[in-house]
């Protein structure tokens, strides 16, 4: 089974749980935009790209200040609970792979994030999103995700996931900087932190 597919089942399963923190997440990418507010000006009714949207909630709040939003991702379940989630946004939601390449031209987003999406996956998947991130934005690529401290709660956590997490957080921002002419780190939490790219 490919990795991509592997994940799919997973999140699809899960997908109902993630939903049960939707207004929590809205909170904290709002307070999230509000502290680092120069990352997130951008033209008047800029197009954002969410890849990985997940339920949807940063979309929704980059929505509430007028930008258009759109969000891919490879699991349905996330993506029918992201539709409901976000009813009365003007949000467009995709199903896509973006290791396989989204259907987008080049430089069409003033912004194109990820939340949470990177530690998840093999570093040569990291790779082909790197690329396709840095092909779409026309402006800046913004990773949100893991910093480089580590606690045992979060260890045990995404050792269950079975995701790439300690890779990730021992070499993600030096797989970054091979693949992005320059990379500004924010840590924004003991654990988190946003990685500002710009673009090839």
């Amino acid at each position: 089974m490919r990795e991509m597919e592997r994940h799919v089942m997973i999140f699809n399963v899960i997908a109902p749980v993630y939903n049960w923190f939707f207004t929590r997440q809205v909170r904290t990418y709002r307070s999230l935009i509000a502290q680092n507010e120069r990352l997130f000006q951008l033209p008047t009714a800029g197009r954002v790209l969410d890849i990985g949207c997940g339920t949807g909630a940063f979309l929704f709040c980059l929505s509430e200040r007028g930008y258009q939003a759109v969000g891919v991702d490879f699991s349905p379940s996330m993506l029918r609970a992201a539709k409901k989630s976000t009813v009365g946004k003007s949000i467009e939601l995709l199903q896509g792979d973006v290791t396989q390449g989204l259907d987008f031209p080049d430089k069409s987003f003033d912004l194109v994030l990820a939340s949470y999406v990177l530690h998840g996956i093999s570093s040569g998947l990291r790779q082909q999103f790197y690329a396709e991130a840095s092909r779409l934005s026309n402006g800046r690529v913004l990773f949100y995700d893991y910093n480089k401290n580590r606690r045992i709660f979060t260890d045990i956590i995404e050792w269950a996931e079975r995701g790439d997490y300690f890779e990730f957080v021992r070499h993600g921002e030096d797989e970054m900087r091979a693949c992005f002419p320059s990379v500004e780190r924010i840590d924004v939490g003991i654990q988190t932190a946003l990685y500002i790219c710009s673009p090839l």
